[in-house]
């Protein structure tokens, strides 16, 4: 019975990519969704771009692996997420979420078995409207000293209208804190922007709620997420200066026990002889002439018996044999 042979290229549905085979390309899942083919449409560059997408718009790791799941329909498990995150690995944590998340015990569910467990999938969504009635509205001072007049158009352009003179004040105060505290690391783009600004504004929101006599633990969570996300948190400030005070040695230590490099495969182990000869001329060189006695020194040597040459004893030499031939030569002897 002949098989056919289908030799048709699989093409990622987000960057257009054509490759021969999904094996080893696109992630496997055994969701419902994928249950024709078995892999997601989308290759795993795509899927680690989607999700250092998310990252970077969230900061928060877990938060990006959730998002990444709903837009996939991909089944969520906090506590698969914690078990494979503590796992160290030079791959995204998307990557090692997918890979775990096809176990048998998780095989063929989707994003519709993690809202069902959590009492969520038919749900209204007011989660939207609760927000918005949360976020207080800045407030109109018709009795304030400092008038519009005194805030500059940069200012406006940067925070967007509709705050009062005093709250523009506020505001352009926390941006030149937080500005003149950003980390040397910390890229100042658009993106740090965006952050600094969701920053003061919180802030903001955090004294007034706390005036008021109400919980403020929602934008409190935020804040602190978001001074993560730049490296403005303390504990993070603290962390970092004890990590550049480490040794170059014990992070050398740390690499080859937690995450040492992976063995080549035998047909490139030292394809081309390099170790070889750097153990043989150098290493065991060296060891002769100092007179050491160890594996190089005998590989040494036993590399140099194969280029020298033996010359015979003088005194085993045959005497008659140089006569005889000195005979002939010159005509000497008695036989003439």
């Amino acid at each position: 019975m002949a098989f056919a042979v289908d030799n048709d290229r699989t093409v990622c549905c987000r960057c257009g990519t054509a490759y021969g085979r999904k094996k080893g390309y696109f992630p496997v899942s055994y969701a419902g969704l994928y249950r024709g083919t078995g892999y997601l449409p989308f290759c795993r560059n795509c899927v680690d771009a989607m999700y250092n997408d998310y990252v970077t718009q969230c900061g928060d790791p877990k938060q990006a692996v959730r998002q990444l799941c709903r837009k996939l329909d991909i089944y969520w498990n906090e506590t698969l997420y914690n078990r494979v995150s503590k796992k160290a690995t030079t791959r995204t944590m998307m990557t090692n979420y997918l890979q775990s998340s096809n176990n048998i015990a998780y095989a063929g569910k989707s994003y519709d078995d993690t809202l069902i467990a959590e009492n969520r999938l038919w749900e209204k969504q007011t989660e939207q409207t609760e927000q918005a009635e949360e976020v207080p509205v800045p407030e109109v001072n018709d009795t304030r000293d400092v008038s519009m007049n005194d805030i500059p158009d940069e200012a406006v352009e940067f925070w967007g209208a509709g705050y009062t003179p005093e709250m523009y004040q506020n505001l352009e105060q926390r941006r030149t804190y937080w500005v003149n505290n950003l980390p040397e690391s910390a890229m100042n783009d658009a993106g740090t922007e965006a952050r600094i600004r969701q920053i003061c504004t919180l802030e903001i929101d955090i004294g007034r709620l706390s005036a008021a006599g109400k919980s403020a633990d929602k934008q409190i969570g935020m804040l602190n997420k978001l001074l993560d996300s730049i490296g403005l948190n303390a504990a993070q400030r603290e962390s970092d200066a004890a990590l550049e005070k480490t040794p170059f040695g014990v992070w050398i230590d740390r690499l080859e026990h937690e995450r040492p490099v992976a063995e080549p495969d035998p047909e490139l182990q030292d394809a081309d002889g390099i170790i070889q000869k750097i153990s043989i001329w150098f290493l065991g060189h060296a060891a002769k002439m100092l007179g050491i006695k160890n594996m190089y020194s005998q590989m040494y040597e036993d590399k140099m018996k194969e280029f020298a040459i033996e010359s015979a004893d003088p005194d085993e030499e045959d005497d008659d044999g140089y006569e005889s031939l000195f005979n002939r030569i010159f005509g000497g002897g008695g036989d003439g």
